[in-house]
């Protein structure tokens, strides 16, 4: 089966923003695990809240162009039901049930959560950089 487990990291806010990360993972999945990974995106989002459309915006953006049932944690879409789901997103789409289903999600997981660590990496160096030039009277 061809699934798209998407998983977003940063739902928390960090000075007053949410700093998130979505990442979507196009698989093709047996019952018992990935059998072979087609592609992973990262899609990068600071936000001033996580509201329901801002966050069914982002995956949106992160699962577009990838064939496959929608898979995600039941958390990340605030609980709603399947068929509430499938008719905000137009697609197929279903919470993890196998364990090669969860085995998607635990790799997309794992990709949104490295994928943020890396945004605030770049963000410090960025306002490091900054701080430095002006501090420098560059």
């Amino acid at each position: 089966m061809d699934v798209v487990a998407v998983d977003i990291s940063g739902r928390h806010a960090v000075a007053g923003r949410y700093i998130m990360v979505s990442a979507s993972v196009a698989a093709r999945i047996s019952p018992e695990g990935i059998e072979r990974t087609w592609r992973i995106r990262l899609v990068p989002l600071v936000a001033e809240s996580v509201e329901m459309e801002v966050v069914i915006g982002l995956i949106e953006d992160s699962i577009r162009g990838q064939p496959g049932v929608v898979l995600a944690e039941r958390g990340d879409l605030y609980n709603l039901a399947r068929w509430r789901v499938e008719s905000i997103l137009g697609r197929e789409f279903k919470y993890p049930e196998s364990r090669g289903e969860r085995r998607a999600m635990e790799l997309a997981h794992h990709a949104s959560f490295a994928g943020r660590k890396l945004v605030l990496r770049l963000m410090d160096e960025e306002l490091g950089s900054r701080e430095s030039k002006i501090a420098g009277g560059t």
